[in-house]
């Protein structure tokens, strides 16, 4: 299937600069008598890359028939839910797509993700209206949304068996909570994603911002595969760096 919706159905490819755009960047080197890159500003919550990395995950999963539905816990205003439909549309219309949000932020930080100094109650908010609005602009069926704090809606509102999970949820204290329960319902050989994980030894970006790394998240995600047998993989997507890992065949 296509894919060039993924830049140009919102403003994703943030490097594709507006006429604005362009003048402000001439402004700003005329000002300050500096040659810099041109300016750009995305306001969605991730990039292009990040979006090609998904588009190509679920398609796997969906092309080779993973069974189960398909679950993102953290999916804030759709953009990513729209890839996720779009995938599905063409290669698993039949399967259900779960998303799961409170539509209110991050709640309160506390322990460690208190100590890291990162987040703050309210980060990261979305309106479910705004979501439910881009599905009906694009003429796509709304997924099944599950509106709360992850801890009253996981697990007791999941699918049995998934086939496809992506995970954007910022805090160590909420993906430690939901990685078991999504980790227990994956198919052998569905896919798990992570919206970020930044892993230095892998990649280090030192002008990447704190919010784009969560440390939190891989803290949480390398304790919980501490004794099993998948591992974490590095997805590069520009200043994130997403992580996904299969579940094992051997399960089957």
């Amino acid at each position: 299937m296509d894919n060039a919706f993924i830049a140009k159905e919102f403003k994703w490819d943030c490097r594709s600069l507006r006429p604005r755009q362009r003048l402000l960047s001439r402004v700003v080197e005329r000002v300050l008598k500096l040659q810099l890159a041109p300016l750009s500003f995305c306001w969605e919550n991730a990039n292009v890359e990040a979006r090609m990395n998904v588009f190509h995950l679920v398609s796997q999963t969906a092309f080779y028939r993973v069974p189960g539905d398909v679950v993102e816990i953290g999916c804030n205003s759709g953009e990513m839910s729209i890839v996720i439909r779009k995938v599905l549309d063409t290669y698993a219309p039949h399967k259900t797509l779960h998303v799961y949000d409170s539509f209110e932020g991050l709640p309160e930080p506390a322990g460690d993700d208190s100590s890291n100094g990162i987040y703050k109650s309210g980060d990261m908010s979305a309106s479910r209206r705004v979501l439910v609005g881009r599905f009906e602009q694009l003429g796509l069926d709304l997924p099944h949304i599950h509106q709360g704090w992850f801890e009253d809606t996981i697990p007791s509102q999941m699918p049995d068996q998934i086939s496809f999970a992506y995970i954007d949820a910022d805090l160590y204290s909420s993906t430690k909570h939901v990685l078991p329960h999504v980790y227990a319902r994956l198919s052998p050989g569905a896919i798990c994603a992570f919206g970020v994980y930044y892993d230095e030894t892998v990649f280090r970006r030192d002008e990447t911002w704190d919010t784009f790394k969560s440390p939190g998240v891989k803290r949480a995600t390398d304790e919980f595969f501490a004794d099993k047998p998948e591992s974490v993989s590095v997805l590069y997507a520009n200043e994130y760096s997403n992580g996904y890992f299969r579940k094992s065949l051997d399960e089957a």
